[in-house]
This record gives structure tokens, C-alpha cells and sequence, in this order.
């Protein structure tokens, strides 16, 4: 983070030809107090730094090990011909952002192919970045990276990407996009993991739908499917090199029988040349099998901390026994600031005080210099043979080859270092995922170390996250018990760093129970179940066909089982109807929705108390789907009923019911507002807006997405009531915090924050901003464009709605050539959708085609602007007599439009036909609602009156208007003095033209006297 305060300053501060992760704050000549929330970003950006680090053939000698970390490169990168070629084409592709996710097995060499692609982009002038995930952040550590950007175009390199929670890697594609989408940079970023489970297509399916990035995943072949290169080859290669660095005569070194499946990885077969060249090199005879292998590296490791400990000069006082202890710890731990290495020292039973840890501290750092300075406690890398130290150290794994390294310490240590504390531990979330990567490779860890633990703690394994929780469920042959005992802590709801393993562990379990069940019942429950949790995690397609199962089985019960079964069959047709809506089904939906309140309505009349709550959440449902589909009268009954149930039920206990109250407010006002009648919508609307505010401040993770839907709810009826400058603070405020909730989880906040960008660049025109409403308008446009691409049903008439006001807007700022193509998009979705939904969308495409009628009057293409407008005449004549459920507001301020249209097409019939049928919409509408249509009356006979003038016909039927006009002018005037006083004004204009045109010339001077008197009184 960068920060600045004061007018003192007189040379301004810029960063120049880089990019800064995290917070740029600039603040200068304020006063008062000010208050700056900061949210560090969950990562860390370094340029990458591929330069070999140099090894003394002394320390190479000493710790045979490091001969196989990456950072020496002391066997260099060869073979993988084909992955090569094609992570080459993938780099040089045209999308101008793409992540790939390259996985395979610990040890497969994803590391080093990585730092290979990395060299040539580099050599090809592109910056290439590591970003490192940091759960917490040392002292010390910057809150903010600044990385240098060359050529344009940048690699980011993510190694353990299925370790990373799912917020955090969307958070990094976002940002990384947004740097695309604002200087122009070409991003390719390469993620490494060891499994493409559960976390990854759920993470491609937002990457993909919601932030417009390319996504693709590659299995990394194994050797012989990739190259050239053989296992023997590869042996023979690396062994010579392993020589050369242990300065040791060239040699025909013996090569085990690689065949094996457990040589299959690239690391493998160097470990085994490794410890080949070593043995022949100590007299030994070189081991043969995987667990050998390790178990030798290994014990060369204690044979360097015995050495270390016995040399007179700078001698270690740690004995190898404890420096096991400690190594074992740190491997789990993963670097630690040392106050961290100081407790997990004395938890795992190493030290008996925070002093006597020190000492063994600075010994362990001797030994493993960590490659972060700011840390101690450097893991035993590379991380497999970390893992077989763990594995090799417990008693248990049955390999009779393997000596001199179980310890009976191990499992208490493991235990002591991950629940000695009350609370989970700040290295929790790493020890636990080592275990888990352990565990999928040694069975003995898994049995004896990590289902005991979670058995006994298994909020621990909740703590480390959903990436872990998901790689848990992988484990080879699972014990389904274990994944029960999870089961009660997950979250009930939502969470955007769980619903994926949610999902992986449900789905687990649900295809273990339903194989080991017949009854019908648990059958229906478990694909409810089941339903519920995948919707959470995005698969909706999932969620539909599990809830068809489940309603299907339920049917058939509740028809000789009433009891208990409609109950739970009204609650599977509610998941049946939400993933529809989400779908973008919502006529499908409706119905699912119609049978579920139908039941609960029933059932309610004999036992309220019980389903009184769920009904009036499916009414809510209810009448958002009717809502959907245009039926917007009809929406309302439900939305009324469900307010005056959770009204009654937050009275008696608003802890468990002001939550819904709040949100069958807000749907009551949207229903309100809908149909023109703001003044009522604005009740409800601010009622619900003050509920959730106070939700939000004591429990934010949970309620400020609601918030924001009230706020945007509320700014829409403050505008629609005239009250457009106050509207804009609460619509700032939802786009706010919905761009921060977006920032974690597009999947479910991306639509929500193109809403409300759409609400703010609305907001701004009203206030006459209209070049500054162009920005939100475009991004939510370029959001609702990327979700239409993959899901048209649900996005494609919002696109649709923001390309028709985009259009709009960038004709009132000045850019008419460029407001054509978005009015033309418009019109163009609008009709689609129109043919195969009338109900829902024949208003709008009318709307839409006059909004591009206007746009190619002001480019001067008459013709085409003629054609236009007589097909949106033709559409409401066609309106008035077929679609008595069309939007009547949204038709009669479509059909004044249109009038202006015609007007200057010199259609003079057409145009007074358009505004003559508007008029009396209005005058409909406000005989049901005068506090919301009124206004829109005396307007539009206003506007009839001018136009029967302009055209000189109907005058007296015009004079009659206008009178009328005046009348309701003059009472709106009464309530409203400052909106209404200039529109009476203007409209004893026209009655004066309109007595002229009657030839009433007296009558017309003294109307036009006394405005002139009023005009002289304004100017003094």
C-alpha cells in the first residue's frame, strides 16, 4: 500500500510503468478526520526470478537433497516436446486474457516445465510474475505489490493453485482482467495443482461465464507419452549431472528397474539417480524401490544434522533427534513468522519454553535457510519427499525395507502441534493440507494420523478451507464416515470458500447412502439434499436433475403418505423452481413454484405455526417468477400476502424473522415500483433498507449483499418520485458493495453488480451527468455480455436493457454515431426474445425500437428512421389490442416517445393517434393510482394539446386537454411547488397557441400577458 496525506506536498507521487496489487491511496488537502478501510489482497506478486541459485559442491555433499530443488537447476529442463508445443500455442493464442490449468501428481516436474515456459516468455519480452498465496501476512510484509510491466504482455505464474481458497484465485483473475481491460495487456496465467477435482470446474465455469477469461485444463502426460525421452534416459542424464555436482568421476551408474507405476513421475526417477550416485559414492548398494529411494535421501538428511551437531566449529546444540521433531514440524507448518515457530515448537512437543525454541530455531534455519527472510521454519523440500518424511517417521507403513526412521513421537507430535491450543492454530490450515497430500499417497497416514484427528477435531478440518476439504474427498478409498463427521459443520447456507467442497463431500456421501439404501424416503431426501448443496456451488444443471429426482419420489409417496411427505415434496419443487429461475426457465419455474405454495397454503390451514414461514418465502418466490415473466399485476397479491405473514411472525421473534420480513419488503416495493406506484413502493423500500443496515452491521458477511439490494431498491423509487439527487448516495453505496462482494465471488454477485452499475449510470443522467454515466453503464453491459454468452436464457434481456440505455446515454453526451450499434443490439435481442415471450418483451421492443428510431434521426438516416418508427407503430396498435398485460406504464412513455418520433418524421396522424392512446393509458392508470400517474395525466395531455396544434387538428378536443392539464398542474403544484410551477407555466403556453389556433386571438393576449408578468417577477 502507498499512502500520502497533506497539502504540503507539492510534487505529486505516481507509479510509472509497473502495476500495483493492493491499495494506492492519494489523499491530500483534507481536513477533519479521515478513516481508510483497507482489504489486503489474499496474494502476493513478485516478478519471477528464474536465475539459478549456486550449490558448493561442500553443502551438495553434506545434503544430497537440495540437488532437487528447482532453484539450482542443476539437471537441466529436457524433454516434454509435446506440452511445450502446446503451452507455446496456448501463450502465442488471440484471447487477450486465458488461464490454463496444467495438473498431475506431486513430483510429475509442473515446477520446472513452468519455470521453462516462464524462460521463453521472458526471452520473448514478456514480464513473467510469481504470485504466492498468503493466508496471513507476516509482520512486515507488504500489503501491497508493485511488479514492473514490459512489453505489454505478462505470464503469472500460480503454483498450487487447488490450495488456494476459490475467493482468492477469482479475486487474482479479476484483477488480472481488469488490467486487460485498462492498459491494453495481454495476461496468460499458468496454474499449477496437483488434481483438476471438484475446485476446478466450478472455477472455470466463473472464470468462463463471469469474468470473460479463456479457461482451459491440461493433464500433464506422463514421460513417455511426452517426449523423446525414456525413464532410463531421463536416469542416466540426471545422474551424470548429480555427479558433476558431487564432483564426482563420470561413471556407468546402475539403473533400477524403472517400470514401476511409482516412476512415473519426472522427480521419481531424479530422486533415484540421486540417491544411486550417493550410495556408490558412500560404498553403499543404491536403493531400488520408490520407498527406498526416499527412505535414503532421508537418512542422508539426519546424517547431516548428526554432522552439524558433533563439528567443533559453528556446531549445531540441536541433537538429530530433536532437529527430526523440528523438521517434521516445520514441513507441516510451512514457513512461519517466528513467534508462530516458537508455539508450534512447544505444541508439538520439541521445546519446553518459547526460549528453548529459539535455539532450535536458528539450528533449523542453519540447516534450511528459508527462502522468505521475513519467516522461519522452511519446509523439507521438494514437497514429496517432505511428505515421505512424514509417511517414512510414523509407524505403520508396512515397508520392511525401510529403516532407522518411524519414530514413536510421530503421531502425538502431529496431534500436539494441530490441538494443544483452544483454538485452531495459525499454521492449522497448512499442516492440515500437508496431512490430507500425505494421506493420498500413504495409506498408514490417513488411517492412523488424520481420520483420528478429524474424528476428534474436525473443526480443524473446516479450517483449512475448501480447497483441502475438497482434495480430502479424493483420498483413495475414503472412510464415509469420516466425511460424516464433517458433514454438521458445514455451513447451512452459502459460502463462497465452501459451497465447493459443501458440494464434493454431499456429493460423496449421497452416492455412498444411495447405494446402500432401497427406501424411498431417504432416497428423496438425499437428491434434496443434494439439490440444495450443488445449487450453492453453481451447478444448477446438477441441482435441476437432483431435484426432479426428489420430487418425483416424493410425489408418489405423498399420495398415500400425506404426512410427512407433502411437506418435503413443497420443498423440493422450491429447489426445483430456483435452479429453473436460475436457469433462466422462469415459466418452468412459475409452475414448480405455483404446486409448492399451493401445498404449504394447505397445509398452513391446519398447522400455521409449522408452514405459515415457508409459505410466505414461496410466495416471495411467487412473485418474483410472475414478476419475471411480466405478469406484474399479478405479482403483487402474492408479495402483499408474504409482508403481512413476516410482519405478524418479526413481531414475536425478529431474530429468526427479520432477515425475510426485510426481503418481502424489498420484493413488495419492487412489485410497487414496477407498476408506477412509487409513492407506496417508497414505504416499504426504506423500511427494508433500515432493517438490513442493522443486520449488516453486526453480522455483514451475511446481510450486506441484501443491504445493497435495498439501497439500489431505494434509489430507484427516489428517482422515479423525482428525487434524483438524493438517490444518487445510496446508489453509490450498493455499487460499492456489490463491486467488493463481485471482487470474491462473481458467480453470485456479478449480475447483482451490473444491476447496480446500471441504477448508478441512470442515477447520474438524471442529475445531468451524462458523460460520467457512460463508464458504469459500459462495464455492466460488459458483464451482462459475458453471462449472456453462456447462459442467454438468464442474461440476454438485461443485455438487451443496458445496450438500449447505453445507446441513450451516449446520445445525450454527444456521441450519436457511436449510440447507434448499442440501440441496434437492443432492438435486435428485444425482438427475439418478443417472439417467443410476447407477454414479457413486445413493450420493451417497442421501447427499443423508437430509442434507434431517435438515434438515426440524429445521424440524419431518415429512411431507415421512418421504417423504424412505422414498425413501432404497427407494434402498438398490435399492443392495444392483443396484450392487455403489457406494461402499461412502460407502453404509454414508450408510445410519447414514439409521438416525438413521428413528429419530426412529418407522420402528423400517426404521431397525434400515439400521443391520444397515451393519454388514455395514463388516464387508466391514474384513476387505480392518482399519487403515481397523475403527473404522467397532465403530462401527457399537455403533450397531446402541442400536438394537435402543431398538426392543426382535433383543437377543441386539444383545448379540452390542456385545460385539464392546467387543473391537475395546479393541484399537483400544491404538494410540489418547485417540480410543478415550471410545467404550469409552460402549459399556459400552449393553451394560449391552442385558442390561437381556435382563433380565440383575445383570449390567447391576455394568457400570454399574464405570462409575461410572471416571466418579469422570476427575473427580479
Amino acid at each position: 500500500m502507498t499512502r500520502w496525506w497533506g497539502p504540503h506536498l507539492a510534487v505529486e507521487q505516481s507509479v510509472t510503468g509497473s502495476v500495483v496489487f493492493g491499495d494506492n491511496i492519494q489523499i491530500s488537502g483534507v481536513g477533519g478526520n479521515v478513516t481508510i478501510s483497507l482489504d489486503r489482497p489474499p496474494y502476493r506478486v513478485v516478478p519471477a526470478d528464474d536465475a539459478p541459485l549456486p550449490l558448493t559442491v561442500e553443502r551438495a555433499r553434506a545434503q544430497p537433497s537440495r540437488l532437487l530443488l528447482a532453484r539450482h537447476q542443476v539437471v537441466p529442463f529436457t524433454g516434454r516436446e509435446h506440452t511445450l508445443d502446446t503451452l507455446a500455442a496456448w501463450v502465442g493464442g488471440e484471447e487477450p486474457v486465458a488461464a490454463l490449468l496444467l495438473h498431475a501428481a506431486g513430483g510429475q516436474g509442473k515446477t520446472r516445465l513452468a519455470a521453462q515456459v516462464s524462460a521463453q516468455c521472458a526471452a520473448a519480452g514478456w514480464a513473467v510474475w510469481q504470485v504466492t498465496h498468503t493466508p496471513s501476512p507476516v509482520a512486515g510484509s507488504a500489503a501491497v505489490s508493485t511488479v514492473e510491466l514490459a512489453g505489454g504482455a505478462v505470464l503469472v505464474l500460480v503454483d498450487y493453485a487447488d490450495r488456494w481458497p476459490a475467493s482468492a484465485l477469482l479475486g487474482l483473475l479479476t484483477q488480472l482482467g481488469n488490467l486487460h481491460a485498462r492498459a491494453g495487456t495481454r495476461v496468460r496465467v499458468l496454474m499449477l495443482a496437483r488434481s483438476d477435482g471438484y475446485w476446478w470446474p466450478a472455477l472455470a465455469e466463473r472464470a468462463d461465464s463471469d469474468l470473460g477469461i479463456e479457461v482451459d485444463q491440461r493433464a500433464l502426460p506422463a514421460l513417455a507419452a511426452d517426449s523423446a525421452d525414456d525413464r532410463t534416459g531421463l536416469f542416466v542424464a540426471a545422474a551424470a549431472r548429480f555427479a558433476t555436482a558431487l564432483d564426482l568421476e563420470s561413471a556407468n551408474w546402475p539403473v533400477p528397474d524403472l517400470t514401476g507405476d511409482g516412476f512415473g513421475q519426472v522427480l521419481a526417477v531424479h530422486m533415484a539417480a540421486l540417491a544411486t550416485v550417493d550410495a556408490t559414492r558412500h560404498g553403499e548398494a543404491p536403493p531400488t524401490q520408490v520407498a527406498t529411494v526416499s527412505a535414503y535421501l532421508l537418512r542422508r538428511e539426519l546424517a547431516y544434522w548428526s554432522q552439524l551437531h558433533t563439528r567443533t566449529e559453528l556446531s549445531m546444540h540441536s541433537p538429530p533427534a530433536v532437529m527430526h521433531r523440528t523438521v517434521v514440524a516445520a514441513t507441516l507448518t510451512g514457513g512461519q513468522p517466528r513467534d508462530a515457530a516458537r508455539h508450534a515448537l512447544v505444541d508439538a512437543g520439541v521445546a519446553a519454553s518459547g526460549t528453548a525454541a529459539d535455539q532450535i530455531i536458528d539450528d533449523h534455519t542453519t540447516c534450511y535457510p528459508p527462502a522468505d527472510t521475513r519467516t522461519v521454519f522452511e519446509p523439507l523440500h521438494p514437497d514429496r519427499l517432505g511428505e515421505d518424511l512424514i509417511a517414512l517417521s510414523t509407524p505403520g507403513h508396512g515397508n520392511h525395507g525401510v529403516v532407522d526412521l518411524e519414530r514413536d513421537w510421530t503421531p502425538a507430535a502431529i496431534a500436539g502441534l494441530l490441538t494443544t491450543s483452544a483454538l485452531p492454530p495459525v499454521w492449522a490450515a497448512a499442516a492440515f493440507t500437508v496431512l490430507v497430500e500425505t494421506a493420498r499417497r500413504w495409506p498408514h497416514v490417513a488411517i492412523d494420523v488424520l481420520y483420528p484427528l478429524i474424528r476428534e477435531h474436525p473443526q480443524l478440518a473446516i479450517t483449512a478451507g475448501g480447497a483441502t476439504l475438497t482434495r480430502l474427498t479424493g483420498i483413495p478409498g475414503i472412510d464415509p464416515g469420516v466425511l460424516e463427521i464433517l458433514e454438521p459443520l458445514l455451513p447451512a447456507g452459502r459460502h463462497i470458500d465452501l459451497d465447493i467442497a459443501t458440494a464434493a463431500i454431499t456429493g460423496a456421501l449421497t452416492h455412498h447412502r444411495l447405494t446402500h439404501t432401497s427406501d424411498p424416503a431417504e432416497q428423496a431426501r438425499l437428491h434434496a439434499t443434494h439439490a440444495f448443496r450443488v445449487a450453492n456451488a453453481g451447478w444448477q444443471k446438477e441441482a435441476m436433475a437432483s431435484a426432479k429426482e426428489a420430487v418425483s419420489i416424493y410425489r408418489r409417496l405423498a399420495k398415500t403418505s400425506p404426512d410427512p411427505y407433502l411437506t418435503n415434496l413443497a420443498v423440493s419443487l422450491n429447489y426445483l423452481g430456483n435452479s429453473m429461475s436460475a436457469l433462466g426457465w422462469p415459466a418452468h419455474a412459475l409452475v414448480a413454484t405455483e404446486e409448492a405454495v399451493g401445498i404449504r397454503r394447505r397445509l398452513a390451514e391446519t398447522n400455521p405455526d409449522a408452514h405459515l414461514p415457508h409459505l410466505a418465502i414461496l410466495l416471495t418466490n411467487l412473485g418474483g417468477d410472475l414478476s419475471v415473466l411480466g405478469r406484474r399485476e399479478q405479482a403483487l397479491g402474492p408479495a402483499e400476502e408474504a409482508v403481512g405473514i413476516y410482519r405478524r411472525l418479526a413481531k414475536t421473534n425478529p431474530d429468526a424473522y427479520l432477515p425475510d420480513f426485510a426481503l418481502s419488503l424489498s420484493n413488495l416495493g419492487v412489485c410497487l415500483s414496477v407498476l408506477g406506484r412509487q409513492e407506496q413502493a417508497l414505504a416499504p423500500t426504506e423500511e427494508a433498507a433500515g432493517i438490513r443496515r442493522r443486520l449488516a452491521q453486526t453480522n455483514p458477511h451475511v446481510h450486506l449483499p441484501d443491504l445493497a439490494t435495498s439501497l439500489d431498491n431505494f434509489g430507484i423509487c427516489l428517482s422515479a418520485l423525482g428525487r434524483q439527487e438524493q438517490a444518487l448516495a445510496p446508489t453509490e453505496e450498493a455499487a460499492g458493495i456489490r463491486r467488493r462482494l463481485a471482487e470474491t465471488n462473481p458467480d453470485a454477485y456479478l449480475p447483482d453488480l451490473a444491476a447496480s452499475l446500471n441504477n448508478l449510470g441512470a442515477c447520474l443522467g438524471d442529475v445531468g451527468q451524462w458523460e460520467q454515466s457512460l463508464a458504469p453503464i459500459e462495464e455492466a453491459a460488459g458483464i451482462r455480455r459475458r453471462l449472456a454468452e453462456t447462459n442467454p436464457d438468464a442474461h440476454l434481456s438485461h443485455l438487451a436493457m443496458l445496450s438500449r440505455n447505453l445507446g441513450r446515454h451516449l446520445s445525450e453526451a454527444g456521441r450519436g454515431e457511436q449510440a447507434l450499434a448499442p440501440a441496434e443490439e437492443a432492438a435486435r435481442i428485444y425482438r427475439r426474445l418478443a417472439e417467443t415471450n410476447p407477454d414479457a418483451y413486445l413493450s420493451a421492443f417497442l421501447g427499443s425500437l423508437i430509442t434507434l428510431c431517435s438515434s438515426l434521426m440524429k445521424l440524419g438516416q431518415r429512411g431507415q428512421a421512418l421504417a423504424r418508427a412505422m414498425e413501432a407503430d404497427s407494434l402498438r396498435r398490435r399492443l392495444a389490442e392483443t396484450n392487455p398485460d403489457t406494461d402499461l406504464p412502460e407502453l404509454a412513455q414508450s408510445l410519447s416517445n414514439l409521438r416525438v418520433c413521428l413528429m419530426r418524421l412529418d407522420e402528423p396522424e400517426q404521431a397525434l393517434a400515439s400521443a391520444e392512446e397515451a393519454t388514455g393509458i395514463w388516464r387508466r392508470l391514474a384513476q387505480g393510482n392518482p399519487d403515481a400517474h397523475l403527473p404522467n395525466l397532465a403530462m401527457s395531455l399537455w403533450t397531446y394539446a402541442a400536438t394537435c396544434v402543431n398538426v392543426q387538428a382535433n383543437l377543441p378536443q386539444a383545448l379540452d386537454s390542456i385545460l385539464e392539464a392546467l387543473d391537475l398542474y395546479g393541484s399537483l403544484r400544491q404538494r410540489q411547488p418547485r417540480t410543478f410551477a415550471a410545467r404550469l407555466f409552460v402549459a399556459h403556453q400552449t393553451l394560449a397557441d391552442v385558442l390561437d389556433g381556435l382563433g380565440r386571438t383575445d383570449e390567447a393576449l391576455d394568457v400570454r400577458r399574464q405570462l409575461d408578468e410572471i416571466s418579469a417577477r422570476m427575473q427580479k
